[in-house]
């Protein structure tokens, strides 16, 4: 795996021609998935998906309920 480089951007600051490089370089790079977080695809991996849904809909039930009693 190569070095992972990072930029912090301020605001009103130019980028440089080498990160702009860098940058546009990237594109050109594969998707690297990491295989302890496998992608979740209703189609590759149904039972993910079904665990993601369930995991949502539970989470916006619970915000549901504590927004409420914040009323």
């Amino acid at each position: 795996m190569g070095k992972e480089v990072r930029y912090i951007r301020t605001m009103g600051t130019e980028l440089t021609p080498e990160q702009i490089e860098r940058i546009e370089a990237s594109r050109n790079f594969e998707d690297e998935y990491d295989e302890d977080c496998p992608e979740i695809d209703p189609v590759k991996t149904p039972e993910l998906y079904q665990a993601l849904v369930k995991a949502t809909g539970e989470r916006n039930r619970r915000i549901s309920k504590m927004l409420r009693e914040l009323a």
